[in-house]
């Protein structure tokens, strides 16, 4: 079975290596996929950024907790569910995980943030009047802006190798070096939102 499906790949990779590399595309597909490549590096190094802004942004909250002299179990396990799927986003980032189990792991990030900062300026509202904590807020916020223009150039880049890999010739290229199509990346909805908070309508500016 395997014999005669190389022998079927024969014919085309003749036909492949017969046209010139700029016409069967072998190049332009090989730069693609490093567009791709380096849009994916892109992304994950904004989710690291998102990832150490939380230990000052803990850190900030602990200070406000010391200063009130106050623990609340609400905030307590909402900074255990940042701290996780903090580690398990760095984690999915080392380990090469795929864009799925990459993508749950941002949004789980994104999810847990929301809540901590929610209910942690509800057990302490000082934090509303905190510089160093509006600044990290407005920090985390730049970020969410940038993962999500990240993300964007990512989808648009596996777009462009997709859409290319299909087209003939290069189609024939394509299947005979096995170009298999990427993945774009996905986010659920809640993931769309920059975490925020409610500053009771004040402002800086």
């Amino acid at each position: 079975m395997k014999q005669r499906h190389a022998a079927g790949r024969l014919p085309l990779l003749a036909l492949a290596l017969s046209l010139p590399l700029g016409a069967c595309g072998y190049n332009t597909i090989q730069e693609l996929d490093e567009g791709v490549e380096e849009s994916r590096g892109n992304v994950e190094a904004e989710l690291m950024r998102r990832n150490d802004l939380i230990p000052n942004l803990v850190a900030t909250v602990d200070e406000a907790a010391a200063f009130e002299e106050r623990t609340f179990t609400q905030v307590a396990e909402a900074r255990s569910g940042l701290t996780e799927s903090r580690e398990r986003l760095e984690q999915a980032v080392q380990g090469d995980a795929s864009l799925e189990e990459l993508s749950a792991a941002s949004a789980s990030v994104a999810d847990n943030l929301r809540l901590f900062l929610n209910v942690s300026v509800e057990a302490y509202p000082t934090l509303t009047a905190n510089q160093s904590f509006r600044a990290l807020q407005d920090e985390l916020t730049e970020t969410e802006n940038r993962i999500a223009f990240s993300r964007r150039t990512y989808n648009e880049t596996v777009r462009n190798y997709n859409t290319f890999i299909r087209q003939f010739p290069q189609a024939i290229t394509a299947w005979v070096i096995r170009a298999r199509p990427h993945e774009t990346f996905s986010a659920p909805a809640s993931a769309m939102d920059a975490p925020a908070v409610d500053f009771g309508g004040t402002s800086d500016g």
